[in-house]
């Protein structure tokens, strides 16, 4: 089969860096892969997709790292003559952008399989946040296949198309290996340790995480946090640590692509998110082995299991978290216990096998 991939750039992390472990895992072999960008993106992330599956494969319509209205509407007449010249089977659209300009250009070929991948339950923005959701509604007729990076993204994004037949899939942006570094020792340090990680964005909540830490000195426990992630929040959460006194506590450690194995002599792990897809960061942190305290939204629903491999917020509170910090603080064999048993249900769920029947039953055998 040839499938035309579309995603708007490859900015390190999330569903830009999920595509290049599908293709490290070999969802794709056996088919015709070609990879549509509108723009580079940061680091090295487009130059290792490219070494993947091929220099003459990767098509970026624009060098830039952010996409402008006149970069889609060139990448939308780049579509419509792939799709003339190459003749693909598959259009698969990932991110809001590549789905709307995706859309489009697919209302001009009937006989082209749509595929609208989903990554998180909410369609955000920082700009034009309220025309997405409806924009993406109104050209969701065309889309023929739905393929989701978890249940629950799959469950909630439903609202954002309209009613017609359509196939789904669920295809987590996550693969294990077993040779990677993993916690094997549990006992705990001065300072108590915590590691978070994540684009650094309001969603993400990081100054609660931040927050917490003051709160945990407040009670007489001393504590720091790791922070792996860059975005445009990393001068205000620079500056409340600052602020709350704890700034010498507080490590920015920027992107870092497999930061998992730089953490774990961390003590726990620590996600407040509000919302989320699959969540890659907390399955990287349980693969690794880490005790992990996280909200349960999105995909840690679906694979995390409060009191076996993870212990759970209802809501990503500073309070909660403090509280559940010092639960694990207290109790090196519940640590040990827990942080034992995500890495393995890490590495039974989302092995690399597993991953390939997975594309067997979305793709097909291939050629």
């Amino acid at each position: 089969m040839r499938i035309l991939y579309f995603i708007n750039g490859f900015d390190p992390g999330g569903a830009e860096h999920g595509l290049l472990t599908l293709l490290q895992a070999g969802f794709f072999s056996g088919h015709q892969l070609k990879i549509l960008a509108c723009c580079r993106g940061r680091g090295s992330l487009a130059n290792q997709i490219a070494a993947q599956i091929g220099e003459h494969n990767l098509i970026l319509t624009s060098q830039s790292e952010e996409p402008s209205l006149r970069t889609f509407v060139g990448t939308f007449f780049v579509i419509l003559r792939l799709i003339r010249e190459w003749r693909p089977d598959m259009v698969a659209l990932s991110l809001k952008q590549a789905n709307l300009v995706g859309r489009l250009a697919a209302m001009f070929a009937p006989r082209l399989r749509c595929v609208s991948f989903e990554h998180t339950a909410r369609y955000r923005s920082r700009r034009a946040a309220a025309v997405y959701g409806p924009v993406l509604k109104a050209l969701s007729w065309r889309v023929d296949e739905i393929w989701a990076d978890c249940d629950s993204t799959l469950q909630e994004t439903q609202a954002y198309f309209l009613p017609r037949r359509r196939r789904s899939h669920i295809v987590p942006l996550f693969c294990s290996d077993e040779a990677s570094s993993h916690k094997r020792d549990y006992a705990l340090r001065t300072p108590l340790r915590l590691a978070a990680a994540g684009r650094l964005i309001p969603l993400k909540n990081f100054d609660r995480l931040i927050e917490a830490i003051r709160m945990l000195q407040d009670r007489g426990v001393s504590a720091s946090l790791d922070l792996y992630g860059d975005g445009p929040e990393r001068q205000a959460l620079s500056r409340k640590a600052d602020e709350l006194g704890i700034g010498a506590r507080v490590h920015f450690r920027g992107y870092v692509a497999r930061w998992f194995e730089l953490a774990c002599d961390r003590d726990m792990f620590i996600n407040l998110s509000d919302t989320e897809g699959f969540c890659i960061v907390v399955a990287e942190a349980m693969l690794a082995g880490l005790p992990v305290i996280a909200t349960d939204v999105g995909g840690i629903r679906d694979y995390g299991k409060d009191g076996e491999n993870m212990l759970k917020l209802t809501v990503p509170s500073a309070e909660m978290a403090v509280t559940q910090a010092l639960v694990f603080g207290g109790d090196e064999a519940l640590r040990k216990k827990i942080g034992m048993q995500a890495r393995q249900d890490m590495l039974q769920a989302y092995s690399q096998g597993a991953l390939r029947v997975r594309a067997t039953a979305v793709l097909g055998d291939g050629m």
